[in-house]
């Protein structure tokens, strides 16, 4: 009876003691995880220096010639700028475009807004034209969330915040709000929404930048077949002369043509793509009035 007794408590000991060695290990993996997180975040704000800078040298160069800004920022929203070392994992890949290529969804917040009259008008058929086409179950408790968010009355998670602040300023705050409406409604369907190929995020936007819509944003705008806008459209091109010579709608134009800048508008946002660690981290920025802001850190892709 003792030498069972003895051995039972021998193997109730080395039970323990494994379990013990795994949560160590599990901690020691954790630690190790959080490092390379924080190492990461670290590079991160090193690289957002660094592109700020390169930015505003470029940029500073050409002074206030148009045509060679124009020449610039054209050339840098179509061509990602990409550097790998030879040796190692070490690369940095920059793709920028502009703020303003897309329908602002802060515009839906202008319904009492009489000189936002055009804008809120555009906003508002695209978001119904969207759940209609993507089936939203309860478009209504979706418009609902946005608007807390446009105008800063949504509830933070963070009780130490006292207001939040108004307007939606990246894609991620959209997405989370998207989160919560599917919690909410258990709708599916709006995971399917690419939203940032029909909505930007600059809270102080009045215009678009035409030249840059993507296919999707023109064929519903203009009442195009997409395979067709997939096939003949090239960011940069002109938008009004696309949709003439393609036999989109210039009702819809015409309609909607004040929307549209004559210039580009120099508000751009940037994702910055890097290795460290063997591994593949990013994070985005917006580039205003000659300096960066609005670092977001995306983690691990």
């Amino acid at each position: 009876m003792r030498r069972g007794v003895v051995l039972f408590i021998t193997l109730s000991v080395i039970v323990s003691m494994l379990a013990l060695v795994g949560v160590i290990f599990s901690y020691l993996d954790k630690v190790k995880q959080n490092s390379s997180h924080g190492g990461a975040i670290i590079q991160a704000n090193l690289f957002f220096r660094d592109t700020n800078e390169a930015l505003k040298v470029l940029l500073k160069k050409v002074g206030t010639d148009t045509e060679k800004r124009k020449t610039i920022l054209s050339t840098l929203y179509t061509a990602p700028l990409s550097i790998e070392i030879e040796e190692g994992n070490l690369f940095i890949t920059t793709e920028c475009h502009p703020m303003n290529r897309a329908v602002d969804i802060n515009w839906l917040g202008y319904e009492d807004n009489s000189s936002m009259e055009l804008q809120y008008s555009a906003s508002q058929e695209l978001f119904d034209t969207l759940v209609e086409q993507y089936s939203i179950e309860n478009p209504s408790l979706l418009l609902e969330k946005i608007l807390l968010a446009i105008r800063g009355e949504a509830q933070e998670l963070n009780p130490t915040r006292l207001q939040a602040k108004k307007g939606i300023v990246s894609l991620g705050q959209l997405q989370k709000i998207v989160r919560e409406y599917q919690f909410e409604s258990d709708d599916s369907k709006v995971d399917e929404i690419i939203w940032e190929k029909f909505f930007s995020f600059d809270r102080e936007s009045t215009l678009i930048d035409g030249g840059y819509l993507s296919a999707e944003l023109i064929a519903i705008l203009f009442e195009m077949e997409i395979e067709l806008v997939h096939e003949e459209w090239f960011e940069g091109d002109e938008l009004k002369t696309f949709v003439g010579d393609h036999g989109g709608s210039m009702e819809n134009y015409n309609r909607m043509q004040k929307l549209f800048s004559p210039t580009l508008i120099e508000r751009i946002h940037c994702r910055v793509t890097y290795g460290y660690e063997d591994k593949v981290y990013s994070f985005g920025l917006d580039y205003l009035d000659e300096k960066a802001d609005r670092f977001e850190f995306y983690a691990e892709q």
